[in-house]
């Protein structure tokens, strides 16, 4: 129970003529009815209050989609034969990057009231949600503050709106050639499909001379795309993951990525799979296809957690290659050491070359290199920069040796990594590198 905005505004109003008194003492008992007629009307108010009876409708299981912006949906209704103001305020968990949240409306007589509340998941994981509390007013002399509904779930899970936006550009993309007979896909793959006349435009080093000696005409061959071949997934969830860009951590971005592109294989053919490594490597789950597959991924990096660890590149690079016997594709998301610690990684590449192909992508921070070129105008500020310079030059020579290694490396910031491993991926089948 407290006071409404309007029965404050009313005492005011009292108060400010309580000022007048001395000059108009007959004010006095005007003021004396104003105050009792407001006591009598907030009584008749608190006792009407106590009678209405409120009931929210939400879902037990709350659902958030990591670094971005969704909805929580409240239904209200009142068993009250006026309308009643409604103020709904509900506390978050730590997950979620607002501390509390404050939506308000008149509940009609009969009808429900929807409020939707804005909430940004900051990380993974799942915690109870409070029950919100609300405050009650008819004309608004007081307010009755109660906690309404129960406790319910809030679970904060990987971005998966890229996939599903991805998932829709794909839909399209075939629905556009609805009628056209369906074939294996096309390209400069190395698998022979079949054999088809010239065209201008064609490649004069897929013509089959023979082929076209027989028929007296130029005849060109077709190759179809490479299918199922390997490809796995590696989140390093060490140490220097755990550090956060904005309001998510690095390993966050990380998983992010890694569905995306487990998603993207999944539907170019190939048998994806992935693993976590930090100072131990992480049971994992194998290659494969289809869609319970893809389920079975994104229950396994939901549980990907950074720790505050070091990272055994060496112990990945070996077990990969006594699990893996044919050439396939490695991508590791991690971000790079320094230091001596370079060399770990440099000699993991160099064990899983030749026979497969490593792709690294490095989640740098977007602030190095423009503090690495920063003009400093005091001695802190210098001694800031040259560190960064050091850092940003001990960098691109670990870039250049990865890749003189045999290492395709890519280095992006944390919230493009999902797009760039598509790209890089697209561009290793284009190019025929697996």
């Amino acid at each position: 129970m407290r006071p409404g905005t309007q029965g404050i505004r009313v005492l005011l109003a009292l108060c400010a003529l309580s000022v007048f008194v001395p000059w108009v003492p007959v004010l006095v008992w005007f003021l004396a009815l104003g105050l009792l007629g407001g006591l009598g009307a907030a009584l008749v108010e608190f006792v009407k209050l106590g009678k209405v009876r409120l009931e929210v409708e939400r879902q037990p299981i709350v659902a958030l989609s990591l670094d971005d912006e969704d909805e929580v949906v409240m239904h209200l209704r009142t068993n009250s034969t006026r309308p009643v103001f409604l103020s709904v305020r509900q506390l978050w968990p730590s997950l979620v990057r607002e501390r509390s949240t404050t939506l308000s409306g008149v509940c009609k007589p009969g009808e429900a009231l929807m409020l939707r509340f804005k909430a940004h998941g900051i990380a993974r994981g799942t915690e109870p949600l409070s029950t919100p509390y609300a405050t009650l007013s008819l004309w608004g002399l007081v307010e009755r503050v109660r906690t309404v509904g129960q406790e319910a779930e809030l679970s904060v899970l990987p971005n998966l709106k890229a996939v599903r936006r991805l998932h829709g550009q794909l839909n399209q993309y075939v629905l556009r050639g609805l009628g056209n007979r369906v074939a294996p896909r096309l390209g400069k793959g190395r698998e022979f499909d079949r054999l088809r006349g010239y065209v201008t435009g064609d490649d004069y080093r897929d013509v089959a001379w023979k082929a076209s000696a027989r028929h007296r005409k130029l005849i060109v061959k077709e190759y179809r795309l490479d299918q199922s071949q390997e490809i796995v997934l590696c989140v390093d969830h060490g140490h220097r993951m755990a550090a956060s860009v904005g309001y998510v951590t690095k390993v966050d971005h990380a998983v992010n990525g890694a569905l995306l592109m487990s998603y993207m294989s999944n539907r170019m053919g190939d048998r994806v799979g992935m693993v976590s490594f930090g100072a131990h490597l992480q049971y994992g789950i194998g290659q494969g296809q289809g869609p319970a597959h893809l389920r079975r991924l994104t229950a396994f990096a939901t549980g990907i957690k950074s720790e505050y660890i070091h990272t055994d590149y060496l112990a990945l690079a070996a077990h990969l290659r006594r699990r893996i016997r044919h050439r396939a594709l490695i991508l590791i998301m991690t971000d790079l050491p320094e230091g001596d610690n370079r060399f770990h990684i440099l000699r993991a590449v160099k064990m899983l070359t030749p026979q497969h192909l490593p792709l690294v992508m490095l989640l740098s921070d977007p602030n190095l290199k423009p503090a690495s070129t920063f003009l400093p105008n005091n001695k802190d500020e210098l001694c800031r920069v040259l560190v960064a310079r050091d850092v940003w030059t001990a960098r691109q020579q670990t870039i250049a040796e990865l890749r003189h290694r045999g290492a395709m490396v890519v280095e992006t910031v944390p919230h493009n990594a999902g797009v760039d491993s598509v790209n890089a991926y697209i561009n290793i089948k284009r190019r025929q590198l697996l």
